[in-house]
């Protein structure tokens, strides 16, 4: 009996009572991060309601008062245009506006010369007996005026808007006498992606 008691407080006295040791052991692994998300998208400013109008006076030959509303009929500027855009698009850089009414037709168009005939910032177009950096299309009811002379003075001109004066005078064809529009225009870019608003 004694040497059975004495063997088991050899067993114990050889095993000590095991302890956690918390210094030896090593740290937790971290977390994983997330992976690093792009940024979200810039949301780009939508487009204003009022696209702004084009006021315009016949007199002469031809007397008449009229506004017409900008938007996508009113304007096609390739400088309003993202790359993919500009894809779809036949000829050099430039632009149109578009006053068209019941009573006056106005359309200032690209010349289709010089590359840099209608550029990206304002400009004074002169016109002699219908020459110039660009071309006119001017009609009242079934009647043209014939060979303008006078100018189309771009006075500002960037990614929201373009705006400008009409001063100009031609024959009325067919017709008698002469005829002279004059007025402005401001119109705002109508959501291409290129439209810068803010």
């Amino acid at each position: 009996m004694h040497k059975l008691l004495a063997l088991s407080l050899a067993v114990l006295a050889g095993c000590p009572e095991k302890k956690e040791d918390y210094k030896n052991q090593a740290p937790p692994p971290e977390p994983e991060k997330p992976a690093s998300l792009p940024p979200p998208p810039v949301k780009k400013a939508e487009a204003p309601k009022d696209l702004g109008t084009c006021k315009l006076t016949a007199s002469g030959a031809v007397t008449a008062e009229q506004t017409t509303p900008g938007g996508r009929p009113a304007t096609n500027v390739s400088y309003w245009y993202d790359e993919a855009e500009k894809k779809n698009m036949m000829g050099v850089d430039g632009f149109v506006v578009n006053c068209n009414g019941p009573d006056i037709r106005f359309s200032l168009v690209p010349g289709g010369g010089k590359v840099d005939g209608m550029p990206f910032k304002p400009k004074k177009y002169e016109f002699k007996a219908g020459k110039g950096d660009a071309n006119l299309m001017i009609g009242f009811g079934k009647a043209t005026m014939d060979k303008p002379s006078g100018s189309v003075d771009i006075t500002a001109f960037d990614g929201r808007h373009i705006a400008g004066t009409v001063d100009l005078e031609g024959k009325l064809v067919p017709g008698a006498g002469t005829v002279k529009l004059t007025g402005s225009f401001d119109l705002v870019c109508p959501g291409f992606k290129g439209c810068v608003y803010e």
